[in-house]
């Protein structure tokens, strides 16, 4: 599995956000989360992004939502979380295909983090982008997503 090193800058979410865990075949309450913040999609937005802290745990707080460049309040509705994070190195997968298929490719991801020698940044969180150009496809073939893992 391919994967890269970024070093991505200071962010800002703002979306919809909730304690989950991870049961089997079951992810709560993620996909209730990505289906809200697609609410919140216009013309200038071209990304969903979730948040998930903290990484690779069975139980977490999960944010799904737009990245913002700065606080701007006027986009916080009632519901809505905001969150900002500091500059972090990670290391980004890619999933490819229908979206059942995800926790396949985080058993993938997980298994090449380590055999690199990778560690978790405690603190961090882990994210998923979805362009918008893949909404409504997520039951295809070409369903593409990027998992970003914070390394120390």
């Amino acid at each position: 599995m391919k994967f890269k090193e970024v070093i991505k800058g200071s962010f800002v979410i703002v979306g919809y956000s909730a304690a989950g865990k991870w049961d089997g075949d079951i992810v709560y309450p993620i996909p209730q989360l990505w289906d809200r913040a697609k609410n919140v999609l216009d013309d200038n937005i071209n990304e969903l992004v979730g948040v998930c802290l903290p990484p690779r745990s069975d139980h977490y707080f999960y944010t799904c939502g737009i990245e913002i460049e700065s606080v701007d309040y006027s986009k916080v509705e009632k519901g809505m979380t905001l969150h900002t994070f500091p500059e972090q190195k990670y290391v980004v997968f890619k999933h490819i295909g229908p979206s059942k298929k995800i926790p396949n490719t985080y058993w993938e991801l997980w298994k090449v983090f380590d055999e690199e020698g990778y560690a978790i940044k405690v603190g961090m969180p882990e994210i998923e982008i979805v362009k918008t150009n893949m909404i409504g496809k997520e039951e295809s073939e070409e369903y593409e997503m990027e998992i970003w893992v914070p390394v120390l």
